[in-house]
């Protein structure tokens, strides 16, 4: 009956397959999974943090591949360690490095003149950054906690960073919202997502996850990760179009979607364990 009520995913469920779950017959499914443990204020990440063999799948994501043929979109990284660290307005690098992704990027939606320092809101961003040897940054990735009327306006309104960030000190966070994400390599750019994910999954009062990208690289990855876009903006930048794809997810959507499930039960302990681990067994 709780379930009933709870989502329409069990409005034909019966006492038979409830009974089924119990003795471990056959299991629901992970969208299933992801309301029942709701209706006891618990998380999935919490339970499968626990599973060897679902952390075991978590490593193979992120570890770093024996072989140095895989292929890098960094001139000079080829499958070194890294570390990974989140960094905000307190941080010396911050404002370089996000000048960097504006400009990496190209995406209308990011667009601030300088000076960057004068603009009030800033405070409420943050970069997750991957650095290699020297402190070469090979992956980063741009996020922040806002309200779901800023994420809706973002996608709908096509309003832009600087209108985001001057609204930020008057709404509640019930969002995360991420703008910006990229790594040299695949595992890299699985780490960097993690990094936020897991910040994510671990803030229970966060509701929403929006991803609002212009790189078809990344793109192409959530689409692979059988994620559909919610919006695309077509929008004039020069005398170029850029199309921003905009993929928003409830909690227990994310929950339910067992790739993004396992970059969010790797927590920054699991993540440099993983990385810096030589052998997979």
């Amino acid at each position: 009956m709780h379930l009933r009520q709870h989502s329409s995913l069990f409005y034909n469920l019966d006492t038979i397959t409830v009974s089924r779950w119990e003795r471990g017959v056959n299991i629901p499914s992970l969208a299933k999974q992801a309301e029942i443990v709701e209706l006891y204020d618990k998380e999935l990440t919490s339970i499968y943090s626990a599973d060897p063999l679902f952390l075991n799948e978590c490593r193979t994501l992120v570890s770093i591949p024996k072989s140095q043929s895989t292929r890098s979109n960094h001139p000079y990284y080829s499958n070194d360690e890294y570390v990974i660290k989140t960094i905000d307005i307190n941080d010396d690098s911050f404002y370089l490095v996000l000048k960097m992704i504006m400009r990496y990027e190209n995406n209308p939606s990011l667009i601030l003149k300088p000076p960057l320092d004068s603009f009030h809101g800033l405070q409420n961003l943050k970069i997750s950054i991957a650095t290699a040897f020297n402190g070469q940054i090979v992956g980063h990735g741009l996020f922040l906690e806002t309200s779901s009327q800023n994420i809706f306006e973002l996608v709908n309104i096509k309003s832009d960073l600087k209108a985001l960030i001057s609204e930020l000190p008057n709404k509640t966070p019930d969002g995360m919202l991420v703008l910006s994400s990229a790594g040299a390599t695949i595992e890299l750019e699985n780490s960097i997502m993690s990094s936020y994910i897991n910040q994510f999954s671990n803030n229970k009062g966060l509701r929403y996850l929006c991803f609002s990208v212009c790189d078809d690289i990344f793109i192409k990855k959530l689409q692979t990760a059988k994620l559909e876009a919610f919006k695309v903006r077509n929008i004039a930048l020069g005398d170029q179009k850029v199309s921003i794809h905009s993929f928003l997810l409830s909690r227990s959507e994310l929950m339910a979607n067992r790739f993004l499930l396992k970059l969010a039960v790797i927590s920054p302990n699991h993540l440099a364990n993983f990385i810096t681990e030589k052998d997979n067994g």
